[in-house]
Parts: structure tokens; C-alpha cells; sequence
């Protein structure tokens, strides 16, 4: 007699044991025997010029942690794919959360991990906006937990790469379409990708970005809106003298935006296993 073998047999046996959302609370429990570090990525949902997708910041940081969790084998959480954006909301498509709501959100999920006995966090976040609530959070479950989280944006992890004469941090610029292209290709509208330059408004303050400008050889912040520096919501994050508009997006291929995600991969699966056994011996005052 022929044995018939069961779809749930076949279904268990390829359970990805690196995604926290595949496993059961019986799997997870035993997974957290064995680690006490997860990764967290963290995105938005806003405007990307008009050649991104609106998801292209939590896809990016989705992807590159489950490109980690394959390569290193390390944990990692569902993706909160909404962040603090309120400063593009005035165009379509954005949804947002405040300062204090998005501090909160990640702060009780850094509650519920130490309930389990996580003792370190890697952010791998997607999003700029998102870095002050996060900071934030995880200056808290220090306090209250002993908790050590590890805030990574993965701009910065190409701090030291020219992206085809430009710096990685730009919205919608050349990296963030590289990795959003190898996150999800069918949200890319490669044919209808520019890179606008800051808008300037006064011919002394020099804007560099909406937050921050040039007067007189100092800087000063001001906080703006995207949508007074910027008319189609890319942005080179640099003054017109530094970083001028660009369409030309030919040399982002596939194959490049795969080269570019596994050196991100890379960076992360070498620091994650660093900071692993990273401590912090117990702090003493000192007295004269």
C-alpha cells in the first residue's frame, strides 16, 4: 500500500526558524532559549518621488533583515511598517504616526521581548524620521529592563560608498531605489525616477535639506516641511552646490541592487555578531 504523505508534515519541516511570525509560542519559547538577541526592522509609509512605492522604506528594511535572518540565522520581528511622517503629509498616500505614539509602540514591544528575555534589540530601521522615537525607546528599556539596543539605519552602513557620486542617504535617490528594486521590483517606475535638488528660497540661508541649512559658514536647523524644499517629494539631501538634479537612473539595474542589498546584509550579519557578546561592565562612581 502506497503511503500518503501529509501536506502539514511537508508544511513543518520547511518552517523558517529565523521568522519570528512562522513559529509558533511553543517554538518561539524555544527559540529564545538559545538567543537573547532579535532584529526589529522599522519603515514608513510616505512618498518616494514619483517612482517608488509608498511601502518602499519598511519593504527595504523587511527585506534586508530577512536577508539577514538567511544569511546569520539571527531572529527576526514582523516589521512595523508605519513611522513618523508627518513631516510629508501633504502628499497623497502617506500615513503616519506621532513622535510620542511611534515611542510608545516601539517601547511596548521592547516591554513584551524583555517578558521573554531579550537582553539586546538591532534596529534595522528604514526611515529617518523614525530615529528619535526609537532612540528614545530604547533609552527607556535601558532604564528599565537592562535592555541594549543596537539603532542602525542602513544609509548609514554605506556611510564610506559613493553611490555613482552620490552619498547613500537621499530620498528616492540612487541606493534607496537600488533597494527598494531588489526589495520589491514592482514598485519601482524606473523610467519615471529624478532626483530633485533642495529648493532654495532666500539667497542667504542656503537650505540644505528640510531641517537644516547653511548661513554665513554655520549651520542652523529649521525645521520645514518636505514639500517646501521639494515639488515631486525626492530629495538630493544637499544644497544645489553639492548634489544638483539627476534622471538618470540606468546604472541601477538588478544586479546592482543585489550587489548593494548583500553589502548591507554583509555590514549587518557582522556587526550582529559582534555585538552578541558586546557588554557593558557594571558602572562605578568615582570619587576625588
Amino acid at each position: 500500500m502506497e503511503t500518503v504523505k501529509s501536506p502539514t508534515l511537508n508544511l513543518i519541516q520547511v518552517v523558517n526558524m529565523t521568522d519570528y511570525s512562522n513559529l509558533t509560542w511553543v517554538e518561539v519559547e524555544e527559540r529564545l532559549r538559545d538567543t537573547k538577541i532579535v532584529v526589529f526592522p522599522t519603515g514608513s509609509v510616505e512618498q518616494h518621488g514619483h517612482h517608488l512605492g509608498v511601502g518602499a522604506d519598511w519593504l527595504q528594511a523587511d527585506a534586508i533583515a530577512r536577508g539577514v535572518g538567511e544569511k546569520c540565522g539571527a531572529l527576526i520581528l514582523p516589521t512595523l511598517c508605519y513611522g513618523v511622517s508627518g513631516h510629508h503629509k501633504e502628499f497623497p498616500g502617506v500615513l503616519t504616526m506621532t513622535f510620542d505614539t511611534y515611542r510608545r509602540v516601539i517601547g511596548e514591544v521592547l516591554d513584551s521581548l524583555a517578558r521573554y528575555g531579550v537582553e539586546k534589540v538591532v534596529f534595522v530601521n528604514g526611515h529617518g524620521g523614525n530615529a528619535g522615537a526609537i532612540v528614545e525607546a530604547a533609552k527607556d528599556a535601558r532604564d528599565r529592563h537592562g535592555m541594549l539596543c543596537a539603532v542602525t539605519h542602513w544609509w548609514d552602513t554605506l556611510a564610506s560608498e559613493s553611490i555613482f557620486g552620490h552619498p547613500a542617504e537621499e530620498h528616492a535617490g540612487y541606493a534607496e531605489t537600488a533597494l527598494t528594486l531588489a526589495s520589491r521590483p514592482e514598485a519601482v517606475r524606473m523610467d519615471r525616477a529624478v532626483l530633485k535638488e533642495t529648493r532654495q528660497v532666500d539667497p542667504e540661508i542656503q537650505l540644505v535639506r528640510a531641517g537644516l541649512a547653511r548661513f554665513k559658514g554655520g549651520v542652523v536647523g529649521i525645521p520645514l516641511r518636505t514639500i517646501d524644499v521639494s515639488e515631486v517629494g525626492s530629495m538630493t539631501e544637499a544644497h544645489p552646490d553639492d548634489m544638483q538634479t539627476t534622471s538618470d537612473y540606468s546604472m541601477i539595474t538588478p544586479e546592482y541592487a543585489e550587489t548593494l542589498m548583500a553589502k548591507v546584509v554583509d555590514w549587518l550579519c557582522a556587526f550582529i555578531d559582534r555585538f552578541e557578546e558586546f557588554k557593558v561592565p557594571p558602572a562605578e562612581r568615582a570619587y576625588p
